[in-house]
Formats: structure tokens, sequence, C-alpha cells
């Protein structure tokens, strides 16, 4: 993946696990969802992971998931310190203000701030203003408040957002409500994440959201759970001039590579058949506006309203501005 991440000013992903030597786990997950490996309590006792990361190519880490907190704040306060050694940069954890903070991009002039929030939150997991946690989306103003105030440091502003059910290619109704709410408040585009699978992507406005872009560094058995996507967010001087999809698919100890060929693009089909209840089409490795194809249907097995209009909300008007490829 180093050639790949090569090509990009800078490489964002999303680390689900503690960086930690601690022994005492969350007490705060159902042990009867864990002993049947229908939750799961992970970490990382290998304190050099973030140079590892770093040797890829990765600048910018998402700590906001469901599994951060799994060694509960021993286990982050071990992984704050971890990156801060490795000078490897983090969003989406500490105390509330730092946790909500974005890391400003600067390239040429312009700024893109970056956010990582998560609305799947064990109990306990919240940053608040004194406790160390992850930045909830739970309350719909927090993440709100956080994309204006990036908004104010920055040109652009992109969120990773931890969100969703798990296993099914069918978003939830309240995946598509933050959508709205980010686009609204400011976000220039929104990657998904926690499905462990793709999901199809949609624009509100002129706001790009892709609902899950899969597993990444991630061992699994599933097919679907093996096939993800690299969002190559591309700006312009004005305006986020297009978004890439680079199909990659990933082998059963977790090993990722960039697809290519006949199974490169099956994956990009695959993603395109998700995207049928949306507005939005792949075509030669971008997305680009399309006419629904499908009626939409939420992931009623994780909640939600089948309801809700098919079509985004209109009208989103953004400002424009530029960096380089994310």
């Amino acid at each position: 993946m180093r050639e790949e991440f090569g090509r990009a000013d800078l490489v964002f992903v999303n680390l689900e696990a503690p960086i930690t030597s601690s022994t005492r786990p969350t007490p705060y997950k159902n042990r009867a969802e864990v002993a049947a490996g229908r939750d799961y309590i992970l970490r990382t006792t290998n304190a050099e992971f973030p140079r590892h990361l770093e040797d890829t190519g990765v600048g910018l880490v998402g700590l906001a998931n469901n599994h951060m907190m799994d060694y509960m704040a021993v286990g982050l306060r071990d992984t704050l310190q971890a990156l801060r050694r490795a000078d490897l940069a983090f969003v989406g954890a500490g105390v509330k203000e730092d946790a909500e903070r974005p890391f400003v991009l600067e390239k040429g002039g312009v700024r893109i701030a970056l956010l990582a929030f998560s609305d799947v939150v064990p109990r306990n997991s919240s940053a608040t203003e004194t406790t160390l946690g992850i930045a909830s989306a739970k309350n719909d103003a927090d993440l709100v408040n956080a994309i204006r105030r990036a908004g104010r440091k920055a040109d652009f502003v992109v969120l990773m957002m931890h969100w969703g059910g798990q296993g099914n290619h069918l978003i939830t109704a309240r995946q598509r409500r933050l959508a709205q709410i980010a686009a609204e408040a400011g976000c220039d585009a929104v990657i998904g994440m926690h499905p462990h699978v793709l999901q199809g992507a949609e624009y509100f406005g002129r706001v790009p959201v892709l609902y899950s872009i899969g597993n990444f560094a991630f061992p699994s058995s599933p097919p679907a759970a093996r096939e993800c996507v690299l969002a190559k967010l591309v700006f312009n001087s004005k305006k986020l001039d297009e978004v890439e999809v680079v199909p990659v698919e990933i082998a059963a100890d977790g090993a990722p590579r960039v697809a290519v060929g006949d199974r490169g693009q099956a994956i990009l089909d695959d993603l395109d058949g998700f995207c049928r209840m949306f507005n939005v089409k792949v075509k030669e490795g971008r997305l680009e506006r399309a006419r629904l194809r499908l009626p939409l249907r939420y992931d009623q097995k994780a909640g939600g309203r089948a309801r809700e209009s098919a079509r985004g909300s209109r009208g989103l008007g953004k400002r424009a501005r530029r960096t380089g490829e994310l």
C-alpha cells in the first residue's frame, strides 16, 4: 500500500484498537456477546505500532470508534502516549476539547480540517471535559459545533464517522440523518466506517457521503468483508474536484493490497450496486452523480425508519477551496 499512499498529501486511517499493555479490559461490554463472538475486546501491545503506520505513509489516525476504550482510560492514555512518541497526529479522542479538535492540513496556503467522531459509543466511552474518551456524535449539537469550529480554522472540513450497523450493505436511517446534519453544518466530505462491509454513497448538495468504505487491514472470513475501497478526495483551487475510489482486496490474514484487473473492477461494480439506491454511480473509479436506480431500503435490524425520502437534501451550497489528495 506504500506506493498508493505515496500519491497522497495525507493518509488518514481509523485505528480500531488501543495500543496498551494493560490487562484490565472494559467491564462495560456485554460479556455474553463477547463470549459468543458477537462483540470483541481489542488491543495491540506493540508500542512501536505507530512507527509501522508511519512507515507505510500514514499521517493521521482517527481514534473515535467503539474499541478505543476497550482497555478504558488507561488503554487510551497509553495509545495517546505511543502516538505522541512517534509524532503521529491523531484526532477523535482525549478529553472532550481535544477529542473534538480537528487536525489541520495546510497545502499551498490552503487548509483542510479533519475530524473523527463515533455514533457507536459503548458505555463510559464518551469524552467529557475532565475524562478521557472518544468524540461522540450521540449529541447532534456536539457534532455540529465541532464542524463549525473546524470550518473557522480551515477552507474545507472532512469528517471520518463511525456509525451504522455491522455486516449489512444497507445503511440505517440514523446514518443518513447524521450525514445530512454534517453536510448542513459545513462538512465538505464524510467518510464512514464500522459496518465492516461496503455501503453506498450519496450526495447531499455538493457534499459526498461514503457511508462505509469497508475494512482495511483487518482479518475476516466472509468475502464481503474482504472488499474495501480507499477514498481519495481531490481538491482543486475552488472545490472538491472529484472523489476517486481505489479498490482494495484483503487477504485472509488481514493484509490489504490494491485490487487490479477483473478483481478491481468487480469490487467497483459491487460498490456501484450499493449506490443504486442513492444519487451516485461509480464510473471509471470515480463517484458521479446519477439518478436513483432502486428505491431506498434501510437496515431494519439495526434500527431506522423506512419512510424517509430516498433523495438527499438539495441546495446545500458550500464554499470551495483547495488542497491535494487525501
